[in-house]
């Protein structure tokens, strides 16, 4: 156990690590304006017709809130956001409408001012990465997949995949529980599932520091499932790669019930929580990628490739 532990912890990649031979190295910093923003990271895809979340409306400037009220006539349901957000902070999930306002997905009802209100902190900047004028996106609802629907707690499970030059090499689903609030979020008390990249299935859960098998709020169990359409799952981030030119990203999918596969967003700076969750480190697999140097290969080809190398590391 004890030469597991050790040599487990020559393979994780370390953020300084990160930083230098990898962001540095493969993200030109001209390119994180693409994906820091939502807005641009959608055109990118559609121009490789990748499957995006339909937008509704784009809010650009104060004067154009006063249009919300009339223009939210055609929406039953509805997710605003702000383009340069991160964390799934300034997000907020509209699921019905009751009282001349509006039911969030928490249950919380809001009046139209509260909305309107929220739209201008977003062009405020408010929730943005820098603190400074942002764009409001008004997008359609996703509801997940039935066979991920009971992993989380209300918010919409999620998929991060890791993609290094093209390749998928690591892959985890993130779901919600109650103490992060309804949001697929590590950081703030979400669940973290890692996913063996050969087969699709959920391999290890953790939250924080504690390891489960179920989920603390709904006891739904988290190991073992098959994430359904995997393999579409695994070609959809790769492809992503070729959308934007950066080397090293982090693909966030989900599974729509209604339309499959879909791009939440992209990372230019991916955490390292993926390692732990999957109880392997990247280093190995970083350097098999570079060692083969995958940039001729076809996209089936470094699907296969990234699955190859994840079994061959196996812990």
């Amino acid at each position: 156990m004890i030469g597991q532990m050790r040599a487990l912890a020559r393979q994780m990649l370390g953020l300084n690590r990160r930083n230098t031979d990898l962001i540095a190295r493969y993200n030109p910093r001209h390119q994180f304006q693409v994906v820091d923003n939502k807005i641009k990271t959608k055109a990118a895809l559609t121009v490789l017709h990748l499957p995006v979340v339909e937008t509704f409306m784009v809010y650009r400037l104060q004067r154009d809130i006063a249009r919300f009220v009339e223009q939210s006539r055609a929406w039953d349901e509805f997710v605003i956001k702000p383009a340069q957000g991160t964390g799934g902070e300034g997000v907020v999930i509209i699921a019905g409408k009751s009282n001349d306002g509006f039911v969030a997905a928490d249950d919380r009802w809001m009046s139209a001012r509260d909305l309107e209100s929220h739209l201008s902190d977003i062009l405020g900047g408010v929730f943005s990465l820098n603190q400074r004028y942002d764009e409001a996106l008004i997008e359609r609802r996703v509801h997940a997949h039935p066979a991920l629907a009971p992993l989380s707690f209300r918010g919409l499970p999620d998929i991060r995949v890791l993609v290094f030059r093209g390749v998928p090499i690591m892959a985890m689903v993130r779901v919600a529980t109650q103490a992060s609030r309804g949001r697929a979020n590590l950081h703030l008390g979400g669940i973290g599932i890692g996913i063996d990249l050969t087969t699709g299935m959920t391999t290890h859960a953790l939250a924080g520091r504690q390891w489960m098998t179920h989920h603390p709020d709904t006891r739904a169990v988290l190991v073992g499932h098959t994430i359904p359409a995997w393999n579409e799952i695994l070609t959809t981030a790769a492809r992503c790669a070729d959308a934007v030119a950066l080397g090293y990203i982090g693909v966030d999918i989900t599974l729509d019930a209604r339309s499959g596969a879909c791009v939440l967003e992209l990372n230019a700076r991916p955490g390292l929580l993926i390692q732990l969750v999957n109880r392997r480190g990247l280093r190995p697999l970083i350097a098999a990628v570079e060692q083969q140097s995958p940039d001729a290969l076809s996209v089936g080809d470094r699907v296969r490739f990234g699955q190859q190398q994840y079994a061959r590391h196996a812990g």
